[in-house]
């Protein structure tokens, strides 16, 4: 099966990514659930799922860059597996040098490096958003495309303005506080606004609201405003849907 796909850099990537926040028990629900899907996404049940993605004709994933995640990707590409990987940073509380942690992404090969969102989110509020450039350089002088994800829309829209060297923009369509699990309509109305305006390509995160909203009308309502260059990471919890992929 083959789906369609948008250009990220030099690499095609189909237009519905897998979305990594499952397999590191990242809910946006409860710590509860959060503990439930660590059990659930052993490595075995990991790569089973990315077999499955790609049956499907989803050719790329979008993950953190953790030991744990890393080792997972190489142990599948290993067996055979071709799934392309766009590689989240990890938190800015993981390391401890961002250029030290980004040449150590680049050795399991993804085919592009964004800037974790919060991190970004984060460094707007300090007003050290310009400390990005150096490891977006970084990024490219090592042969991959750049990337910076947030959650606010403004920020997406400033990075653009002010030209950052980026191939393309991760944003949230939902939960803009950043501080509590909010899923409002007018964060999305604000969302894709953004994206409109911003003509680079723009992989929408938190399309389903983190499994609030169902798949349908809210595949509809994005597919129908974002641009055609742009794309849509989702993260499938198949210990609840079997069959979501």
């Amino acid at each position: 099966m083959k789906l369609p796909t948008i250009a990220i850099g030099s690499h095609r990537v189909s237009r519905l990514i897998i979305g990594g926040n499952p397999y590191s028990g990242i809910s946006h629900h409860s710590l509860a659930k959060s503990k439930e899907m660590e059990d659930y996404y052993t490595a075995d049940q990991i790569m089973a799922d990315l077999r499955e993605a790609e049956r499907c004709g989803i050719n790329t994933v979008l993950a953190r860059a953790d030991r744990h995640i890393m080792r997972i990707l190489n142990e599948y590409r290993n067996a055979g597996g071709k799934i392309q990987w766009i590689a989240q940073t990890a938190k800015g509380n993981e390391y401890t040098d961002l250029a030290a942690h980004i040449r150590l992404i680049a050795r399991y090969q993804p085919i592009a490096i964004y800037h974790h969102g919060g991190t970004t989110d984060r460094l707007y509020d300090e007003g050290k958003l310009g400390s990005l450039h150096d490891a977006l350089k970084l990024i490219r002088d090592l042969g991959f495309s750049p990337g910076i994800g947030t959650h606010e829309p403004h920020i997406m829209k400033q990075c653009y303005h002010d030209e950052y060297d980026v191939d393309f923009y991760v944003c949230a369509l939902y939960n803009h506080t950043r501080h509590r699990e909010m899923y409002l309509d007018a964060d999305r109305e604000a969302a894709i606004a953004a994206i409109q305006a911003v003509h680079l390509p723009v992989i929408s995160i938190k399309v389903l609201a983190a499994g609030r909203s169902k798949p349908l009308p809210a595949f509809q309502f994005a597919l129908e405003r974002i641009k055609p260059i742009d794309a849509m990471a989702v993260g499938m919890y198949t210990k609840d849907h079997p069959n979501q992929i």
